[in-house]
Parts: structure tokens; C-alpha cells; sequence
């Protein structure tokens, strides 16, 4: 995931679009997206307002094994440096996006760069459903717990996301809490 801050998004204007997805180089889509804001000011969004646009970068190698992806991906997640990573996007957004007048140096504030390579699933068949008549992998962890050890984790779910680690989390808790209650 590449999080692009732009002081604006002008030059997304000029070309008639708010967001758009396409196809070779780094990810393959991005939108303009409204923060969130708090206080009683109504929340203004305009062209000339700063925004956040985020890439997400699938590693997907059609015609390879799953198992051959999973770990090519993972290599090039992590073999990638930072600063590489960054000349692509400042270049994948200069290819795109200079016919509506972006130059990275004067609209690009800063970009994150979050390189999870311990949470990139690459779901084998029957990860989320089971495969012959066995259940998945996942479901067997979070079934019951193992001893005093309850599994709690977002990628046994295959949903990255903070919704979803308090779900689990609430659900480990809870079958150690339901254990010791007995």
C-alpha cells in the first residue's frame, strides 16, 4: 500500500476524473477519497484541497502457481528498496496524470509506504473453505483453544483490516474467558 499525498488534485480535475484504474506498472487504481474530519465546520472537498491517494500493488503472476506467486510477490515486496518504490510512483503518476498539468515535484507532499510482507496472504485452495472435506486451515485454529493459547489474528480471518482484529480478538477473549468460567 503507497499513500501519495497531493497538495491537490487540480490536475485530476482538468482531466475530467476523481479516480481511475489501470493496467501494468506499480497498483492499479486510485481515488480521490474524503477525509474524515471532526468538529462543527462542514467538511469542504474541492480540486484545490490537499487529499491522500492510496495505491494498493497486487503481486499477481497470471499463469504461475499460487504457491510460485505467493512467494515471488513476497520477494519483490521486500527486495524492492524504498527509494525505488518511490521513483515508481513518481513516475507511474507523471505518465498518467501530466496531460491534466501534475508535476511530482510541486504536487507530491509525501508518500508512505507501508511494506507488510508478514501479512501478505496468498490464500492456497482451501484456505478460506476447506478443500476435501476438511475444514480450513484458519477455521481449525480459531475453533477451539489450545490449552491457554487462543489464535487471534486479522490474516486466519483473511480480512486486514482494525474491524476485524477486534472481531478476533473478542473472539479469542472470549473462549479463554468462557475456559476459565467453567
Amino acid at each position: 500500500m503507497a499513500n501519495v499525498a497531493v497538495r491537490n488534485w487540480r490536475f485530476l480535475y482538468k482531466m475530467g476524473i476523481v479516480g481511475c484504474r489501470w493496467f501494468g506498472g506499480l497498483g492499479n487504481y486510485t481515488s480521490v477519497r474524503r477525509m474524515a474530519t471532526y468538529g462543527s465546520q462542514p467538511a469542504t472537498i474541492n480540486p484545490g484541497t490537499p487529499t491522500v491517494l492510496t495505491i494498493k500493488h497486487i503481486y499477481s503472476y497470471p499463469g504461475m502457481p499460487t504457491q510460485q506467486q505467493g512467494m515471488r510477490g513476497r520477494f519483490e515486496l521486500l527486495g524492492t528498496s524504498y527509494s525505488e518504490y518511490e521513483r515508481q510512483i513518481r513516475e507511474q503518476f507523471t505518465n498518467m496524470f501530466a496531460p491534466g498539468g501534475f508535476d511530482a515535484k510541486r504536487d507530491i507532499a509525501g508518500i508512505v509506504l507501508n511494506r507488510w510482507g508478514h501479512a501478505y496472504l496468498n490464500p492456497q485452495p482451501g484456505v478460506f473453505f476447506g478443500k476435501n472435506g476438511k475444514p480450513a486451515p484458519g477455521d481449525v485454529l480459531r475453533a477451539v483453544p489450545f490449552g491457554r493459547i487462543a489464535f487471534a489474528n486479522t490474516d486466519l480471518a483473511g480480512i486486514m483490516d482494525h474491524r476485524c482484529s477486534i472481531l478476533e480478538a473478542n473472539r479469542a477473549v472470549g473462549q479463554l474467558c468462557d475456559q476459565v468460567l467453567r
